[in-house]
């Protein structure tokens, strides 16, 4: 039994799909089913129903437990011999929100490639969630996210802060208001009360993300029910109808930022909340039981240095 094997395994078990997984790892579809048959040979038991989608048999359940073991422990040696040999090579695989990615892995990967050219980095873009089970799953080495403290079993170390600011055009104002909508905009800036928008349409993001967490508990304070023009997961769709005038929109301030240029930047009110209920901790997540891994605290360290440029 090699490794290669189970690694192939372990996909397939992942995406239920050999013709997936096989593009994944960049193999033919018969190069993978050949080796999960040999697979099968040696175990001498299937490991798949081979119906849409695929699925585990008992034996595949059970074999799944020991390769998921097996790889981990090979990850572990190939960490440690390349760090020994000091001719550093490997694989680093990050988690990260979809709309949190765009504006920080281009400049982290970067920056980190400057110092260990040899090192691969997998970006995985997921939900928070979807990140977490990842990382219990060992399918990923390390998340970036906007996790609890009450996470079990995943150590956190804080990356930044951001804020969720209420986004709205000024063009918007000027067709809802009128002749007000200067009124309304001084109004925004100095009293941050949300009501003043009670009768402008708004696009919300997943209650799931942290904008759209945040954006429904502060309209159930204000006691509004806000008219929802448009609901996405994606934040930057959001932000691109906001700036179009679209409707409000809850949104990371960073995010924000990044998208929109200054000009684009100076059209737009932003509504900020001084309790401080809007801002929230990114940090970086990886499994408690895990050794100490000096590719993973150099990315950390390298990251908290592009963050405070």
């Amino acid at each position: 039994m090699n490794f290669q094997n189970i690694q192939y395994f372990l996909q397939v078990a992942r995406k239920r799909s050999f013709s997936q997984a096989a593009e994944e790892l960049f193999i033919t579809q018969q190069t993978l089913s050949a080796s999960i048959a040999a697979l099968e040979r040696e175990l001498g038991c299937k490991l798949f129903l081979r119906h849409i989608p695929l699925e585990l048999t008992y034996g595949g359940e059970r074999f799944l437990i020991y390769a998921k073991a097996f790889q981990q422990n090979y990850d572990h040696m190939l960490r440690d011999f390349a760090e020994i040999g000091q001719g550093i090579r490997g694989r680093l695989r990050i988690g990260v929100a979809v709309n949190r990615g765009r504006f920080l892995m281009p400049k982290l990967i970067h920056a980190f490639h400057e110092t260990y050219p040899m090192v691969e980095v997998a970006v995985v873009e997921d939900k928070n969630d979807m990140l977490l089970e990842a990382l219990h799953e060992g399918e990923i080495d390390m998340a970036i996210g906007d996790f609890s403290e009450e996470d079990r079993g995943i150590v956190l170390e804080d990356y930044y802060e951001d804020e969720i600011v209420l986004a709205v055009s000024d063009r918007l104002l000027q067709e809802r208001f009128r002749g007000s909508a200067e009124r309304i905009r001084m109004s925004l800036t100095q009293e941050q009360d949300v009501r003043l928008l009670a009768e402008v349409p708004f696009l919300m993001s997943s209650a799931f993300s942290v904008s759209g967490r945040i954006a429904r508990k502060i309209v159930r304070q204000a006691g509004i029910v806000p008219e929802v023009k448009t609901s996405s997961g994606n934040m930057e769709t959001l932000i691109e109808m906001c700036y179009l005038g679209e409707g409000a929109c809850f949104c990371p301030e960073k995010l924000l930022r990044y998208l929109l240029s200054p000009e684009q930047l100076a059209s737009m009110t932003m509504l900020r909340f001084r309790d401080g209920q809007t801002r929230y901790s990114v940090k970086f997540g990886w499994l408690d039981q895990e050794k100490e891994w000096n590719i993973r605290s150099d990315f950390i360290r390298l990251a908290k240095q592009v963050e405070a440029l």
